[in-house]
């Protein structure tokens, strides 16, 4: 990946470009081009600019985490019991394997991890909270909130 361009040098096209593709990423870049009012060609050099300088990561599908088997989502409050590098480290590396936590935030405040976990049932993440979470060392707490409906989901980042 290229170097991260900051925020304030991307022009008003760069924006359209980017909250079109937020929206759908599938889109021909015939029909961006004219979303956006430019011919393909450009149209296409600013995406692959906007794809080596790191502002677009990558492009995935989104799932509908019910219809493929994962019907509980829980968002678990982790405590070290020293926060030192390694121990962040080694935390984050063992989180990073984990096909079940689907995002990991280093926290500052009354606790150390924010993860949030994808799992089929209650008794796959009572598995996973004593077998994998508190087996961890240096893990001296974790906090459970179950997740009962979703009000709002939205990968898009607004960009005014």
């Amino acid at each position: 990946m290229g170097q991260k361009m900051p925020q304030n040098t991307l022009d008003a096209i760069d924006r359209q470009i980017l909250t079109i593709l937020q929206r759908d990423a599938r889109l021909p870049n015939t029909e961006l081009a004219d979303e956006i009012g430019l011919t393909p060609a450009p149209t296409l050099r600013r995406v692959r600019r906007l794809e080596e300088e790191g502002i677009i990561q990558r492009y995935v599908a989104l799932l509908d985490h019910k219809l493929v088997g994962r019907d509980l989502l829980v968002l678990v409050r982790v405590t070290l019991d020293k926060q030192t590098r390694q121990g962040f480290n080694d935390f984050a590396e063992q989180m990073q394997a984990r096909p079940e936590v689907l995002e990991c935030y280093l926290c500052l405040g009354d606790i150390d991890y924010l993860l949030k976990v994808s799992v089929p049932d209650l008794n796959a993440y009572q598995h996973f909270l004593v077998n994998t979470l508190a087996a961890i060392p240096g893990v001296r707490n974790t906090a459970s909130t179950i997740l009962v409906k979703q009000e709002k989901y939205t990968t898009s980042l607004p960009l005014e």
